[in-house]
């Protein structure tokens, strides 16, 4: 690989996280946040085959797969909530 792709692949993920952590359609959402997961992952493998000694980059790629679990709760908590109501209406005579 050489150092142009490293580049591309460094800001690829960041821009798929950012689109990810920005985007407030809750159906978009989902496949934003897998995208972002896919290029983290993909980045973080990079990173580790290179060798390089990149602490703040490995760092901020773990914070930001951190980041995605939490915003992938988030989503499900808020569809779980959603749902709650639609449950006690059939419940009720």
């Amino acid at each position: 690989m050489n150092t142009d792709d490293a580049e591309v692949n460094a800001q690829a993920w960041k821009q798929l996280y950012e689109a990810a952590v920005l985007e407030l359609d809750p159906v978009k959402l989902q496949q934003r946040i897998a995208d972002a997961e896919d290029a983290i992952a993909k980045r973080a493998l990079a990173v580790m085959r290179e060798g390089a000694d990149d602490r703040a980059e490995r760092e901020a790629l773990a914070n930001a797969m951190q980041a995605l679990s939490g915003l992938k709760r988030d989503l499900t908590e808020s569809r779980n909530r959603g749902s709650e109501p639609e449950k006690e209406k059939h419940r009720r005579p």
